[in-house]
């Protein structure tokens, strides 16, 4: 597939359907349908706005949109968004969302707005932490706010937010009076062998709602194409693994009177693995000369969090609605790994030359314990005709952060030797944010103009101890982050809108204070005098929303300064595959258009009724700045961090009875090309000797889903993906891999496979 195909069809299908739109612009009859421009969005303003009132791109995902495309996690829950992937690395599994080129911790993730945990990535596989501690049978929506959004939500939002909100007693009862709810649900995955069982009760004893939602999931690894390596006969096949995950969601919620209401929220999710890393086998670990005989993986993460809120409806002087919340939350990532090695005959850490072999236990933990303290408050007036709805708040964070990492050295099932250390000093940061926004509406409601501003504050304090007794400087960060938006409405059918919005992110404390040695192979030097990454964004669009569907046409141009990147600094005789260090690099500029659509074909061509065409195209480019082999600044090389242009066709159809439905999505990803991938972005990566990175080829694929309700309260769902078993990769899990790896099978996506889920509501 080329991308001159996907360009010309997608940008005309965007024309044609924003044409259309304005065709309908006299027609006076309001859309009996909704479009994907009326659902709603709260994360982009703080304040509850359809999508078509906001200035700059967001995608919602629901409940029911989970649902029907058996979505069960983060990767398929983003499987038809352009321009937002999921990582995924084997071992760990789904971790860190990209939006627009950003990934990793320059995406802020929150749950019912408490912050998630930072990811940590060492580049070794035993020593990660991931962001997915999510389950989505508790999801009630997600909202994913495109470009920096650090005016509304603080710093870490450099590159966007993932805005996750659980689901409420009352989303499964009557709007009044007493009522209970219950519902079993299960489901099975052929791509992992998964099982999945979901229960939930809800109830309203007078003005008392309650909630419990719980779901166990087993799983296998989840399959790859399968085979022996193109390039060899190395494992192509996925490592065997075995998951478990239990997640459980208690809320219960009253109404003191009509303006006040009060709840708890309780959350517990924790997730096991066992992982028979079968590819490692055989493979030379760095530094060692005879090969790994066993590598075996036991990993677990969990969080926890228990949360307070009280929303009252004041309409007073100084706001009319406020609402607090107060949350603790600890997240934990737990990673064992059990090798045996040869080893040289000559004395290696310490142990007698005698020994032949070694076995070695890693034992690493992250964890983060946090309290956060938001309060929101809104105010709508009109002065001089003009309307304004004030919004403002403050956030309050105390975040202590711990890392250790403790290796033991075995021989003859006795502990030889241990080392115990930390790769960053353990850490208590506290912060605080404060902002204000007005939503100021004229022109007889036909332009709104946004501004807003923002101020953060942060403080770190570190302990040293003697897992890490190098003494640091504490440094403290403060910034102005600032906002301007605004939506004009040209006709009822068809508005315009704009916004330049600033970004701001502290640097995350392993990339001041990681240090690793090993010596006469690799030093990774600490830098505590890195400064906060700070960005500036333009986004620019048109929006049709009528009787004939919705449609969005978006273009953006960010420009990241003080982007914080490991740079490569050279190699020496005592360390011989490199030296690198965490450093701020500037000229960092990604620029692109999307575009998305819903056109209703009952309406547009006589289809059936419930029939629609959605679409949706995203394409980027990316330059930044890097080092060479030699540790030579290089300006404007490709960002790797950006996917190739995706888009994605779906027809479905919704019966008016409601009882049955589906859908059928074409996948469609061009080339990742090689003039659009860095070769210096790991400078001294010894898999790609001559610098050549593996360039993923294009591929479209073909899913369908179908629901049906054969009685009232009974919802068959299935759904079979990548139906013509089509082999490919996604660019974020090889991208860095040589081309001649003998490995990249391993990277390769399921082929044909298929998922089914019974739900039963009483």
């Amino acid at each position: 597939m080329s991308l001159p195909t996907i360009q010309k069809t997608h940008l005309a299908l965007a024309v044609m359907a924003i044409a259309t739109a304005s065709a309908q612009a006299e027609e006076t009859l309001p859309s009996t349908q909704p479009t994907l421009l009326d659902q709603v969005t709260v994360s982009a303003t703080r304040t509850e706005q359809t999508l078509d009132s906001v200035a700059s791109s967001v995608d919602v995902t629901t409940a029911d949109d989970i649902e029907k495309r058996m979505a069960n996690d983060i990767n398929d829950l983003v499987r038809y968004e352009p321009g937002v992937t999921v990582t995924d690395d084997g071992r760990t599994g789904a971790g860190s969302f990209n939006i627009r080129g950003m990934d990793a911790n320059r995406v802020k993730i929150t749950v019912d707005g408490v912050d998630q945990a930072k990811a940590f990535d060492s580049t070794k596989m035993f020593l990660r932490s991931q962001r997915n501690f999510i389950d989505l049978e508790t999801i009630k929506a997600v909202e994913v706010v495109k470009g920096p959004a650090s005016t509304v939500h603080g710093s870490d939002a450099i590159g966007g937010v993932v805005a996750f909100v659980t689901k409420d007693p009352a989303d499964f009862l009557k709007p009044e009076g007493d009522d209970s709810y219950a519902s079993l649900k299960g489901g099975y995955s052929s791509a992992d062998s998964a099982f999945s069982e979901t229960g939930t009760l809800a109830n309203r004893s007078g003005d008392l709602e309650s909630l419990l939602i719980y779901t166990r999931r087993d799983a296998k690894e989840t399959q790859t194409h399968g085979g022996a390596d193109v390039n060899g006969d190395a494992r192509g096949e996925a490592d065997p693994k075995d998951i478990g995950v239990n997640n459980v969601l208690g809320k219960l919620q009253y109404q003191l009177s009509d303006a006040h209401r009060i709840g708890v929220t309780a959350e517990w999710r924790e997730l096991k693995s066992d992982t028979d890393l079968l590819s490692m086998v055989g493979v030379t670990p760095e530094g060692n000369d005879a090969p790994y005989e066993k590598f075996i993986a036991k990993d677990s993460t969990q969080r926890k969090r228990i949360g307070v809120f009280h929303d009252w409806e004041a309409f007073n002087s100084a706001f009319d609605t406020l609402h607090w919340s107060l949350n603790w939350q600890e997240s934990e990532t737990n990673q064992i790994t059990n090798d045996k090695m040869g080893v040289n005959t000559e004395t290696r850490r310490g142990f007698p030359e005698r020994l032949e072999t070694q076995e070695r236990k890693k034992d690493y933990l992250y964890k983060e314990t946090s309290w956060q303290f938001d309060l929101n408050m809104a105010k709508e007036l009109s002065i001089d005709s003009v309307s304004h709805l004030f919004s403002y708040g403050l956030a309050f964070e105390r975040k202590e952060q711990n890392n250790l990492n403790k290796t033991t050295y075995i021989q003859d099932t006795k502990n030889e030797g241990e080392e115990i250390s930390r790769y960053a000093p353990k850490a208590t940061v506290n912060s605080v944010g404060v902002y204000l926004q007005d939503e100021i509406t004229l022109l007889d409601d036909r332009l709104t103009v946004t501004p807003g501003i923002r101020y953060d504050s942060f403080s770190p304090k570190t302990e040293t101890d003697q897992y890490y007794p190098t003494e640091v400087k504490d440094k403290s960060y403060d910034n102005w982050s600032a906002k301007l938006g605004s939506v004009y409405k040209f006709t009822d059918i068809i508005s315009g809108f704009a916004q330049i919005s600033q970004g701001f992110g502290t640097p995350d404390m392993f990339a001041m204070y990681f240090e690793e040695k090993v010596p006469g192979i690799v030093h990774v030097k600490p830098n505590p005098n890195l400064k906060p990454e700070k960005s500036e964004s333009i986004e620019v669009g048109l929006r049709a929303n009528g009787s004939l569907g919705s449609a969005e046409l978006t273009f953006f141009y960010n420009q990241y300064d003080d982007f914080i990147e490991q740079v490569y600094l050279g190699r020496n005789s005592q360390y011989r595959a490199g030296i690198y260090q965490y450093q701020n690099l500037d000229d960092t500029t990604i620029k692109g258009v999307e575009f998305k659509g819903n056109l209703w074909l009952d309406e547009a061509v006589g289809a059936p009724m419930g029939t629609s065409l959605k679409t949706a195209i995203a394409w980027s480019k990316g330059k930044g700045t890097l080092t060479d082999a030699s540790g030579s600044l290089l300006e404007n090389e490709p960002l790797n961090s950006i996917a190739p242009l995706t888009a994605v066709i779906g027809l479905g159809y919704d019966a008016p009875s409601e009882n049955w439905g589906g859908e059928l999505m074409w996948t469609l990803v061009a080339e990742k090309e090689k003039d659009d991938i860095s070769q210096n972005d790991t400078a001294a990566d010894e898999t790609r000797p001559n610098g050549d990175q593996f360039a993923t080829p294009g591929y479209g694929i073909v899913d369908m889903t179908t629901y049906y309700k054969p009685v009232k309260d009974v919802t068959l769902t299935a759904g079979i993906f990548n139906i013509a078993d089509k082999k490919y990769w996604k660019w974020d899990d090889v991208r860095g891999l040589s081309s001649t790896y003998e490995g990249l099978n391993r990277y390769t996506q399921s082929g044909r496979n298929f998922s089914v889920s019974v739900k039963w509501e009483i």
